[in-house]
C-alpha cells in the first residue's frame, strides 16, 4: 500500500480541477440496505456550491442510477455516471445516455432472485443495466454468496463482469467501469483541459483512480481500505464533506 497522508492538508485546490465524486462510503455513510442511507440535509447545497466554484466541472460517479442521484440530491443536478459507467450524463442539462440492455440482465436477475431467496439478509438490488447483491447483514456468508453469484453469471453469459466490494458483489457489463466514465466525461466540454480529482472508498473506485492518475490528476481514498492508487486519504464521509465545504473559499484565496 502506498503511503498517503491522513488528510490532504497540503493539497491546495486549483480553479482548473474537475471533481469526480463517488457517493456511498465517500459522500455519505454506508447503510445495511441501499435505500436506508442518510443524505445530510446540506449536501445538495454543498454540491451546488462546488459546481458553481468549478464552473460546472463536478460529476457524481457511482454504482447508483442517475435517476436516484437526481431524486436524492434535488434540486441540485450534476454531470454524472451511474451503474458503474453503464450510463453517462455529460452535463447537468444533457440527457442520460445508457448502454444497450445487456443480454444477461434479465435471465441473471431471475436466477439470482430464485437462488438467493434462501439466504435471509441478502438483498438483490435491481438496477436497469446492472445488479448488486448486498450481504452487509450476513457478512459471515459473504464468500459463499459471491461464489454463487459468479457461478450463476458465468453460466449465463461471458459478457458479465463481477466486482467484489464492501459487503456487496456488483454484476456489470464487461468493459464499462468508473474509469471509462471518467474518460468519457473528461472528453466533454465541461471537463476537457482540467485536472481530474477522484474521491472514492471502495474497490469499485480503483478504475476511477487509475483513470485520473493516467490523465495527470489525483486520487483521494476515503476510509481505511488499502490501496496503492491513492495520492491522499480522507478518513470518512464526514471528513470528505468538511474538506469539500472548505474548497470554494480556498479557491477564492487562490484566485485573489
Amino acid at each position: 500500500m502506498a503511503t498517503a497522508p491522513t488528510e490532504p492538508l497540503s493539497l491546495l485546490p486549483r480553479p482548473d480541477w474537475a471533481l469526480f465524486l463517488d457517493i456511498d462510503g465517500t459522500l455519505i455513510d454506508h447503510a445495511d440496505h441501499p435505500e436506508g442511507v442518510d443524505i445530510p440535509t446540506d449536501l445538495p447545497d454543498l454540491l451546488a456550491q462546488l459546481q458553481l466554484a468549478l464552473d460546472g466541472a463536478v460529476a457524481l460517479v457511482s454504482g447508483r442510477t442517475i435517476d436516484w442521484m437526481d431524486r436524492r440530491f434535488a434540486p441540485t443536478r450534476l454531470a454524472a455516471s451511474g451503474q458503474h459507467g453503464a450510463e453517462v450524463r455529460l452535463a447537468p442539462d444533457a440527457p442520460s445516455v445508457p448502454i444497450p440492455l445487456p443480454r444477461w440482465r434479465k435471465p441473471l436477475e431471475q436466477a439470482l432472485d430464485e437462488v438467493l431467496s434462501t439466504w435471509p439478509g441478502v438483498y438483490v438490488e435491481h438496477k436497469p443495466l446492472s445488479l448488486a447483491v448486498h450481504f452487509r447483514a450476513v457478512p459471515q456468508f459473504g464468500e459463499a454468496i459471491m461464489d454463487r453469484v459468479i457461478q450463476l453469471g458465468m453460466g449465463i453469459d461471458g459478457g458479465v463482469e463481477f466486482l467484489k466490494g464492501k459487503y456487496v458483489i456488483e454484476v456489470r457489463q464487461a468493459g464499462r467501469n468508473k474509469g471509462t466514465a471518467v474518460a468519457e466525461l473528461m472528453n466533454s466540454a465541461l471537463f476537457t483541459g482540467r485536472r481530474p480529482v477522484f474521491l472514492g472508498d471502495d474497490v469499485t473506485d480503483e478504475d476511477g483512480f487509475r483513470a485520473v492518475r493516467a490523465a495527470g490528476g489525483l486520487a483521494l481514498a476515503v476510509g481505511p481500505r488499502p490501496t496503492d492508487q491513492a495520492d491522499f486519504r480522507l478518513a470518512s464521509p464526514s471528513e470528505v464533506r468538511r474538506w469539500l465545504t472548505d474548497l470554494p473559499k480556498a479557491l477564492e484565496r487562490v484566485d485573489s
